[in-house]
C-alpha cells in the first residue's frame, strides 16, 4: 500500500493546500481507518455518524460550507479505531486527533463530489484512489 499512499498523500496534496507533512499523515490515517472499515469508506463515515458527528458529517458531504470540529470530537467518535490507526502510523492519538480535525472535512468533502453520503457507499481504496486521481489530474 506503499505507492497507493504516495500517490493519495500527493494527490490530496494537490487537492486542500497547506502543510504538506500534515497532510501526508492525515490522508494516511484516513487511508488506515478505510481499512479497518472493511476498505470501505461509506462505512468510516458511519462510524463518524454514529460518533456524534451526523451534522458536521453532512455539511462536509454536501455542496456548502464544511462544518469545523475539535480533535476531541474526531478522537470521541473513533475511538478505539483512531488509536489503533494513529499507533500503526507511529503518532500519538491526540496528534492524529488534531491532524483529522483539520483535514478531514476536506478530504470527505473531495471524496462525496456530488453532495451525497451515496457516492462513498461501497467505495473501496481503489474507488478513493481513482477519484482522487480524477480530481488531481483536473489540477
Amino acid at each position: 500500500m506503499g505507492l497507493l499512499n504516495s500517490l493519495l498523500g500527493t494527490a490530496i496534496s494537490a487537492m486542500v493546500g497547506g502543510n504538506k507533512g500534515g497532510q501526508n499523515q492525515a490522508m494516511q490515517l484516513v487511508m488506515q481507518l478505510i481499512q479497518q472499515n472493511g476498505g470501505n469508506l461509506g462505512q468510516l463515515l458511519q462510524q463518524l455518524q454514529q460518533g456524534g458527528l451526523a451534522d458536521a458529517l453532512q455539511s462536509w458531504i454536501g455542496t456548502g460550507a464544511n462544518e469545523e470540529v475539535s480533535s476531541t470530537q474526531v478522537e470521541n467518535a473513533l475511538g478505539g479505531s483512531l488509536f489503533q490507526a494513529a499507533e500503526k502510523l507511529g503518532i500519538s492519538s491526540s496528534d492524529a486527533g488534531n491532524l483529522l480535525a483539520q483535514y478531514l472535512p476536506k478530504i470527505v468533502d473531495t471524496l462525496t463530489p456530488n453532495g451525497t453520503a451515496a457516492d462513498a457507499d461501497g467505495f473501496g481504496l481503489d474507488d478513493v484512489a481513482r477519484l482522487l486521481m480524477q480530481n488531481f489530474l483536473k489540477k
